[in-house]
C-alpha cells in the first residue's frame, strides 16, 4: 500500500478511472482521449488511475486472440500509455497496479513502478493506495482508497432493480473493511460502472423531555473510523468494449453481458464531496 496526500482547490472534479486495456482493438479509444482532454483543458479537473493500463495478453495466454490483440508488444503498449499520461502527469494523483500489469511484471518487471511513474513523476500507488486530499492550509477535505480489485461483480437476479442492488451490495462488501478512515472507496477490475452513495437511517432520541429525530451520516470531522454506511463506494468502469464488428474477444467468448463503458467523477465543492456521478461513454 502507498499512502500519500495532495493539495487541491476546494472546488474540483476528480476523475476515478481504471482499465484502459491498451493493446486491443476493442479499446474505446475516442472516449479515452476525450477523458484526457477534460483533464488537460479544465483547470480544476484531476484524475486517479486504478490499474490495467495495458492488455498485456501474450501469445501463450489462453485469452489471446489474433482477431483483437494488436501486434504491439506489451512494452510498446506501455510506451503508448506513457505518452497518454505525459500531458496530464501533473494532474494525475497516483497510478495503481492492476492484475494485467501484475501478470506482466512477474516476467519482465514492473514498468509502471520502474519506468512510467518515475519518468512522469506520478506517484506509484502499488496494489492499493490511500490518498488524503487537502486544501492549501493543510485541512483534510476527504480521504480516498483505491484497490484494483479481483473477481467479478455480478448478479443473476431476474429483475433489473434487484440486479443493481445486488451488485452495489457486493461492491460495498468487497471494500468496506479495506480501510476504515476513507470517505471514498474505489475499485476497478470488474469493468462495472457502479456508484453506491452514503445511506442515512432515521433514528429517534430524547433530551430528557422531548423526543427528536435525526439521521445517521451527519458526523463531522475525519476520524480513524467512518461508518461503512456513511462512505461512497465506486466501481470505476472500463474502456474495453465487449463486442466489436467482425471480431470476437475473450469476454464475448466467455458469454459476459454488456456493460456501460466509462468512469466516475467525484465533485468536490467548498471542500466537501457533493456527488460522485457516472460518466458513461458508450
Amino acid at each position: 500500500m502507498e499512502i500519500g496526500e495532495r493539495i487541491l482547490p476546494p472546488d474540483h472534479d476528480l476523475i476515478l478511472a481504471s482499465d484502459f486495456h491498451e493493446g486491443t482493438i476493442l479499446q474505446e479509444v475516442r472516449a479515452l482521449f476525450e477523458m484526457q482532454n477534460k483533464v488537460l483543458s479544465q483547470k480544476n479537473t484531476f484524475m486517479v488511475f486504478g490499474g490495467d493500463a495495458i492488455e498485456a495478453i501474450t501469445v501463450d495466454d489462453k485469452r489471446y486472440s489474433l482477431e483483437t490483440d494488436k501486434k504491439d508488444t506489451p512494452l510498446k503498449q506501455y510506451r503508448n500509455i506513457q505518452e497518454f499520461f505525459r500531458p496530464i502527469a501533473s494532474k494525475t494523483l497516483f497510478i495503481v497496479q492492476g492484475n494485467h500489469d501484475w501478470a506482466l511484471a512477474r516476467t519482465i518487471g514492473d514498468y509502471l513502478a520502474e519506468v512510467l511513474c518515475p519518468e512522469l513523476k506520478i506517484p506509484y500507488g502499488t496494489a492499493t493506495a490511500k490518498w488524503a486530499i487537502k486544501d492549501k492550509k493543510g485541512r483534510q477535505m476527504y480521504k480516498l482508497f483505491f484497490w484494483h480489485g479481483n473477481k467479478n461483480i455480478g448478479s443473476v437476479a431476474d429483475d433489473p432493480i434487484r440486479r443493481e442492488a445486488n451488485m452495489l451490495l457486493q461492491l460495498k462488501r468487497k471494500l468496506a473493511n479495506k480501510s476504515g478512515d476513507c470517505e471514498v472507496m474505489c475499485m476497478g477490475h470488474s469493468h462495472k460502472l457502479l456508484v453506491c452513495p452514503p445511506m442515512s437511517t432515521l433514528y429517534l432520541y430524547d433530551d430528557g423531555q422531548n423526543i427528536h429525530s435525526a439521521y445517521t451520516g451527519n458526523e463531522t470531522g475525519h476520524g480513524q473510523w467512518i461508518h461503512p454506511d456513511s462512505r461512497w463506494y465506486v466501481n470505476t468502469g472500463s474502456f474495453l468494449k465487449l463486442y466489436g464488428e467482425h471480431v470476437s474477444g475473450y469476454a464475448e467468448r466467455q458469454g459476459y453481458d454488456p456493460v456501460e463503458l466509462g468512469y466516475a467523477v467525484l465533485e468536490c465543492r467548498g471542500g466537501k464531496i457533493r456527488n460522485i456521478r457516472k460518466e458513461v461513454v458508450a
